[in-house]
């Protein structure tokens, strides 16, 4: 756990010109992370080609992370992928936030 990452909260809202989109508010670095590749798949078609690669993620417990929310590792931005969750543990060093983050690419 020895990543630095940006957590990005985001909100389904209304923009200043009163469109709805995601809000997002400002990048929070959290400390003591692990962003590591599980798989990819790659979807050939007429129109466009795209890649959609998912990463297991781990954080601390007390991060808070959501579904809606974002990770950043460096200039690679990530969605949550489901519901995080908070891995307990009878010692408390080893208690984590763990999730499936998504990457479109293409």
């Amino acid at each position: 756990m020895d990543q630095t990452v940006e957590h990005i909260r985001r909100e389904y809202g209304e923009d200043d010109r009163g469109n709805e989109r995601w809000i997002e508010a400002d990048p929070v670095d959290v400390e003591n992370c692990s962003v590591q590749p599980l798989d990819s798949v790659e979807y050939l078609t007429a129109a466009a080609d795209q890649t959609v690669s998912r990463w297991q993620f781990f954080g601390p417990p007390g991060m808070g992370l959501a579904h809606t929310d974002l990770i950043k590792v460096g200039e690679d931005k990530y969605e949550v992928d489901g519901k995080p969750s908070v891995a307990r543990s009878v010692a408390p060093f080893l208690s984590h936030t763990t999730a499936i983050l998504k990457e479109y690419t293409g």
